[in-house]
């Protein structure tokens, strides 16, 4: 609690709760009251400011500021009313101040828990698209052709519908982890792996599946590239540059993964001979929700969602992420990631 004397310019009360809070002497205190506005984090000084003009106008406040002492940050709130002689002129203002770092905490923790709880469920609405269009088309292709094919691609259709299905699962499972929710950065699980066996996983679901119209190439090393990667995320960056390519490849153009090692990093160059991205998109296209979502060539809707999750899931795994395009004459992302040590 205190009250502080406008024409004197002191403080008429402190009460102790007052001194530990702020940890300063009284006799120093009463020389200059700013002191404490020195204490606040320069951020929040004009919330400070403002408070104290509503205040000789004749309002209460009731306002929380950062306040860095000693190496210390911590939130206080203080609620203060003017009070007024008989001319209703603000000659004093009284109120009290607590320390509520604890309780500022616990919001922010709540604050940053929505935000991740939400990014985790448009990651998973948004890349659980590209493998349920594989089982759709699958499923599409068992309908149409059940009574001409034999039992044998029949088994061949279902394993590329159980193979899309488990990625389905897996994504679901590695984002809402609770290590995820939890964890300041999202979860990654790294294991020894071929580079080349993982592409080919990936290619073969949209090949198989007749998912790819345009020429679809790949151009691997016969010798592994062996990388510690989390194959669930390294999938989700390989179908969201795949479902890029064909939502903005003509049919009759061509998409080709190659993948090669350049010192101690594996590379992957993913081209297509689409429409290719304008100049002024290049600098904005790996921004979440950015100006740089646009519609596919046959109408399809954008989110602006799926190169942000490429470049974060990349970044994620100690990799980097870059683009080329030159206008109408195709796209290629370019993909280094460091090389397995032993």
């Amino acid at each position: 609690m205190f009250q502080y004397n406008l024409t004197q310019q002191q403080f008429d009360y402190l009460s102790p709760a007052f001194h530990d809070l702020w940890d300063m002497d009284e006799a120093r205190l009463q020389k200059s009251a700013l002191q404490l506005l020195d204490t606040v984090v320069e951020d929040d000084r004009p919330a400070v400011l403002r408070c104290w003009h509503k205040l000789l106008k004749g309002d209460h406040v009731d306002e929380i500021v950062r306040v860095q002492q000693h190496g210390r940050l911590r939130h206080i709130r203080y609620i203060v009313y003017p009070i007024c002689n008989a001319a209703q002129k603000v000659v004093a203002v009284a109120g009290m101040a607590e320390n509520v770092t604890r309780q500022q905490d616990f919001i922010n923790y709540l604050a940053e828990f929505g935000q991740r709880k939400d990014s985790v469920l448009e990651i998973v609405s948004h890349d659980l698209r590209g493998p349920l269009a594989v089982v759709k088309s699958v499923a599409g292709l068992i309908r149409r052709e059940v009574h001409e094919n034999t039992r044998q691609e029949i088994e061949h259709y279902t394993d590329i519908i159980e193979k899309a299905c488990i990625q389905c699962t897996d994504l679901i499972q590695d984002l809402l982890s609770e290590e995820h929710l939890r964890s300041p950065e999202v979860y990654v699980h790294k294991t020894r792996v071929d580079l080349n066996d993982q592409i080919r996983n990936v290619a073969e679901l949209y090949q198989k599946g007749q998912m790819v119209q345009q020429q679809f190439i790949l151009q691997l090393p016969q010798e592994p590239l062996m990388l510690e990667l989390d194959q669930i995320k390294f999938s989700q960056i390989m179908n969201n540059l795949i479902s890029n390519s064909i939502k903005f490849t003509p049919k009759e153009g061509s998409i080709t993964i190659r993948a090669f090692q350049e010192g101690d990093e594996a590379v992957v160059e993913h081209s297509d001979t689409g429409i290719g991205i304008p100049e002024h998109l290049l600098s904005k296209l790996f921004e979440r929700r950015g100006v740089a979502s646009r519609q596919g060539l046959n109408g399809e809707e954008s989110r602006g969602l799926g190169l942000s999750i490429v470049y974060e899931l990349v970044r994620l795994q100690g990799g980097s992420i870059e683009v080329q395009s030159n206008g109408q004459h195709g796209t290629c992302f370019t993909v280094r990631l460091p090389l397995y040590a032993d």
